[in-house]
């Protein structure tokens, strides 16, 4: 009686698995300001405005990082071949 046959190998995966992603942390939300810290005499430099001007960029931030995040959590579709049509 001969040995049954090896099983074959599964076939190689047809889409590369996602590389993992580099350490991506959560933008932080800059400090608001207390009100005693205006002086509200017009300044170049407002500290209320720039807290404004931060946490307008801190709102961009963390949209791209939650894009990214929910990127990185999508599972990965394997690409479909369409048949060839024949002539």
């Amino acid at each position: 009686m001969m040995p049954a046959p090896m099983p074959a190998p599964p076939p190689p995966a047809l889409t590369m698995p996602t590389p993992p992603l580099p350490h991506d942390p959560q933008p932080q939300a800059p400090r608001k300001p207390d009100n005693d810290e205006c002086c509200r005499s017009g300044c170049t430099f407002c500290v209320l405005e720039m807290y404004q001007e931060d946490l307008a960029a801190y709102e961009a931030a963390l949209r791209a990082w939650q894009q990214r995040q929910q990127a990185a959590a999508a599972p990965a579709t394997p690409a479909i071949k369409k048949p060839r049509k024949r002539p």
